[in-house]
């Protein structure tokens, strides 16, 4: 059962933070849940600044309240402002001191020299939010309409999740999650896991070696079996379950064109969390997903704070 009681949502004023605070309406409206909505000011004393910044403070406060006052009517809605040196740090803080069920942020989207440099908020909360976190890449594949309808609750519609699986822990929450989802919205899940195209594996730049056919089959074999035991026979009759090998060296970039392919609505997937050099060394698929998915990701890193019942996630440490 799912059970939201406090919603974040990190603005910084520009198109997808716009599109991360309608998802963050519409899931508090849908669930009865108090919306938090928090801007955070770079340190002024990191950077040049050509007005007072308590006037700065003041004024977008003034800007997030003037937002948020037609939601008020049917929410509880909680405004903040804060100055601090990491943007991604501030908003983790919040939701721990604040105990966020669910974090929902824009991302931009960068690669290359431009992410390297900049950096990214979105990957930084979901390699260290201590809740799930729901990723928006605006104007990308949408699960909510306009917020001008009767009935903002009736907006979300979901009628594909993709669930990414590793056979991990915290693939197995994420799965837990799916599933809620759902049953909550009607929607068909789909669970794809990722193998390795051992057949042309590359070496360097030199070119590649050719591996034993038969060696592929026996992976694929094996992982379909996997999937078969993650999947009941509830999850298929009743959610309509399908299980997808998908081939590939790179699973992010399997994932996202699966999901841009079949019209995904949302991907939600596991993440280990890591940090430091393992960090660097490892990358991350989760957050390779979140930076060029077609649709919002939500992102879930088990044992954490969960919105999601214990009767769901009991199954996943009992699996």
């Amino acid at each position: 059962m799912i059970v939201l009681k406090k919603v974040l949502v990190a603005t910084d004023f520009k198109p997808a933070s716009e599109a991360a605070l309608t998802y963050g309406r519409m899931l508090a409206r849908t669930f009865g849940a108090s919306l938090h909505v928090l801007h955070v000011v770079e340190n002024f004393f990191l950077r040049s600044t050509p007005s007072d910044p308590h006037a700065l403070v003041a004024a977008r406060t003034r800007t997030l309240n003037d937002q948020l006052s037609g939601v008020r009517r049917d929410t509880t809605v909680h405004v903040a402002v804060t100055v601090s040196d990491d943007v991604g740090d501030a908003i983790v803080s919040y939701a721990r001191a604040n105990t966020i069920d669910a974090i929902l942020v824009g991302t931009h989207g960068r690669t290359g020299m431009a992410r390297v440099l900049e950096g990214s908020v979105a990957e930084r909360v979901v390699r260290s939010a201590p809740c799930p976190v729901l990723t928006v890449h605006h104007p990308e594949h949408e699960f909510v309409g306009s917020a001008d309808a009767e009935s903002e609750a009736a907006m979300i519609v979901l009628k594909k999740i993709l669930v990414a699986t590793d056979f991990s822990e915290p693939s197995a929450a994420a799965l837990a999650y799916g599933r809620e989802f759902a049953r909550t919205f009607g929607a068909q899940l789909i669970v794809a896991n990722v193998v390795d195209d051992v057949l042309t594996r590359v070496y360097g730049a030199d070119g590649f070696v050719m591996m034993d056919p038969d060696l592929q089959r026996q992976i694929e074999a094996a992982a379909r079996r996997q999937l078969d035991a993650v999947l009941d026979d509830e999850d298929r009759s009743a959610l309509g379950a399908e299980g997808v090998i998908l081939m590939s060296n790179v699973p992010a970039s399997a994932l996202v064109a699966y999901a841009r392919e079949r019209g995904v609505d949302v991907i939600v997937m596991g993440t280990h969390g890591r940090g430091g050099v393992a960090h660097l060394v490892m990358g991350s698929v989760a957050e390779r997903v979140v930076r060029t998915a077609p649709c919002p990701v939500l992102t879930v890193r088990h044992p954490e704070h969960e919105f999601i019942r214990p009767d769901a996630l009991v199954a996943v440490t009992q699996a």
